[in-house]
């Protein structure tokens, strides 16, 4: 029923796009900033009850009407699934903003592209501004930003939606990563977003652990149906903590996206940082051009064909066994 229920969804939302607007979406925001502004007082213990308020009782809840909806028939439950994937999913979420830039940059018109791009991430960064980026470099941080969202939207939540019974892991897997950031964020003016101190290092931490092997599954799947070769070597020459962390996973996933696209998607610091720099010229990647852009969708959609069919197999031989 999950591979289903994943196929359903996933034509779901190539029919209507999951909006930005929505009252799961807000329900989940104000209940966040509810528990932070009673349950914030600057400790990290704190932050770690506030995670167990928003992420634990969104996982029981939805394990709770899963199982209900499973007990009367399978059409309920594969409804509830269908449901869920409707909202933590995304893929569109990224597919067609970076096609709107591609298109707009081969009508060489800059201007719009750069509109594109910052509508689009304004949704997570109401303070983005990109009025300084030349092209390659809106090429660069559209790729950046598609390929982590396709992993935040699509493959984690892939990963542990198979995991966990029901929907659950898909709830996890969202409000953990939500939580990370909406709890971390710098505080301005009239925002509800909590200010830098302790209280989001709890949820930060437990991203990261939840994010831990899913990432690595997510730069694996964009090895095999890339270059492998590329992405390997970047893998191999990466200077990472392989301890649960954010900015490693992170890191982690667009070095071996570059790798395997060939072009470079680590900005020009974190290269330098993180990426040695025989694995940038061994790896032979290209500073990134608008063509890039549709290599970059391509890549995403391989991977998630690749992982779909995997689960296909797994359910047809648990289904003979």
């Amino acid at each position: 029923m999950s591979w289903i229920a994943l196929i359903l969804t996933l034509l779901l939302e190539q029919v209507r796009a999951t909006p930005s607007a929505n009252p799961v979406y807000a329900g989940a925001t104000a209940w966040a900033d509810k528990v932070a502004r009673n349950l914030n007082a600057g400790k990290a213990r704190h932050g770690g009850y506030g995670w167990l308020l928003v992420v634990g009782l969104g996982v029981l809840l939805t394990l709770a009407i899963f199982e209900l909806a499973r007990s009367w028939f399978w059409l309920p439950a594969l409804a509830v699934d269908v449901f869920v994937l409707f909202f933590a999913l995304g893929f569109r979420q990224f597919s067609h903003p970076i096609t709107q830039i591609q298109t707009a940059l081969e009508q060489g018109d800059l201007e719009e592209a750069r509109r594109v791009f910052v509508q689009w991430r304004r949704a997570t960064d109401p303070d983005f501004d990109a009025s300084e980026l030349n092209e390659s470099e809106i090429v660069r941080q559209s790729i950046e930003f598609g390929l982590l969202a396709s992993h935040r939207h699509v493959f984690g939540v892939l990963f542990w939606f198979l995991i966990l019974p029901g929907p659950c892991g898909a709830v996890l897997y969202r409000l953990s990563e939500y939580l990370a950031r909406h709890w971390n964020r710098p505080a301005a003016a009239g925002d509800l977003g909590i200010p830098p101190d302790q209280f989001g290092q709890f949820a930060q931490q437990a991203y990261a652990w939840i994010d831990w092997l899913p990432a690595r599954l997510t730069a694996l799947g964009f090895a095999i149906v890339g270059d492998f070769e590329g992405a390997a070597h970047c893998w191999r020459h990466l200077n990472v903590d392989s301890r649960p962390n954010v900015v490693a996973e992170r890191t982690l996933i667009l070095a071996a996206a570059g790798g395997a696209l060939g072009v470079r998607v680590l900005s020009a610091v974190d290269t330098a940082r993180y990426l040695d720099p025989a694995a940038h010229d061994g790896a032979g990647l290209a500073e990134p051009a608008p063509e890039a852009l549709r290599s970059a969708v391509g890549l995403a959609w391989r991977a998630m064909v690749l992982w779909l069919l995997v689960l296909l197999l797994m359910t047809m031989a648990s289904a003979l066994s």
